[in-house]
């Protein structure tokens, strides 16, 4: 995707607590290949221990203020970075994410052409257990929606000009729990968003509590893209009729859109510039039955758990 798009950027981070790969995430966004920026994270907590860590690398630290009532502590953070940011370009990541070098250039140049840009990161999992694969597996679907022009958002990586942040978007925020949902619906609402193939992040990530942060995940498509959570349960149909066919009739020919499954996320890793694309692809298979339960279990769940925090929807 190309474009022309420069200008003094801030980039804000919402951040709570010590992330598994901190450091090296934070070296990721000081050293990006991007002339003129900032970073700016955003804790709840002065004494968040965090803070001491970004002391180290001479980064502005504001604290959280309250900008709203009905919002998550995430858009929380979002709109008080806001406040202190001086760039003409707003860009929102994430502090569990580790960014390429290019990120930020390829990320702002096309909105010259799109009212906001955005990529999905790739899951890389801190440290080998079933729930990080599980996990990794569950985290390539972002991909899906991409691929078949279904695009959104993605918090961990969107970028708006300063002027997109009007009194009206801001205090739609205020309402909200989820922030790339409701930016995603503004931004289509004004025109296109660009997805960016070529500066595709890594999410680290040690989970913990997977039944939980899956809970949420289906949730917030269900809330705010039914189409997209009905598209996924044809899809795990498809395939656990395939699994079906397979175990009666023991005809290898069904495990074949396993495979192919499989081929696509591998090469789609690839192609993007990702290294760790074999492990995430192979979990993908097993994550869609894992995600199907997980959607037959929260149907009825009105509560959503978001670090540390409870939030009804």
């Amino acid at each position: 995707m190309k474009g022309n798009y420069k200008g003094f950027t801030s980039v804000i981070i919402p951040v709570r607590g010590i992330d598994v790969n901190a450091e090296c995430n934070i070296r990721s966004l000081l050293n990006q290949d991007y002339k003129d920026y900032e970073v700016i994270y955003v804790v709840d907590d002065i004494k968040d221990p965090i803070v001491d860590v970004l002391k180290k690398y001479n980064i502005k630290v504001v604290v959280a203020e309250s900008v709203c009532e009905e919002c998550s502590g995430k858009i929380k953070a979002q709109l008080t970075g806001l406040k202190y940011a001086k760039g003409d370009i707003i860009v929102f990541g994430d502090s569990d994410t580790y960014y390429p070098r290019h990120w930020l250039k390829e990320l702002v140049s096309p909105l010259s052409d799109y009212v906001a840009t955005t990529v999905f990161s790739w899951p890389k999992p801190y440290k080998f257990s079933l729930k990080n694969l599980i996990r990794a597996g569950f985290w390539t679907f972002g991909f899906e929606s991409q691929a078949v022009g279904g695009t959104f958002l993605w918090g961990g990586s969107m970028a708006f000009r300063r002027d997109f942040f009007s009194v009206d978007v801001i205090e739609d925020l205020k309402k909200q729990w989820c922030d790339d949902c409701t930016l995603s619906r503004i931004a289509k609402q004004r025109g296109k968003i660009g997805f960016v193939f070529k500066a595709m992040p890594l999410n680290v990530f040690d989970e913990n509590d997977l039944i939980r942060w899956s809970k949420r995940q289906i949730l917030t498509v269900r809330i705010y893209s039914n189409k997209g959570y009905k598209g996924f349960l044809i899809v795990s149909v498809f395939f656990a009729l395939f699994l079906a066919l397979l175990l009666i009739l023991h005809n290898l020919v069904f495990i074949s859109p396993f495979f192919m499954w499989i081929s696509k996320n591998i090469i789609r890793g690839l192609n993007s510039g990702i290294k760790y694309s074999i492990i995430p692809s192979i979990m993908s298979v097993p994550a869609i039955f894992f995600t199907l339960f997980v959607a037959i279990i929260s149907y009825k769940e009105k509560y959503i758990f978001w670090r540390g925090k409870v939030y009804k929807v």
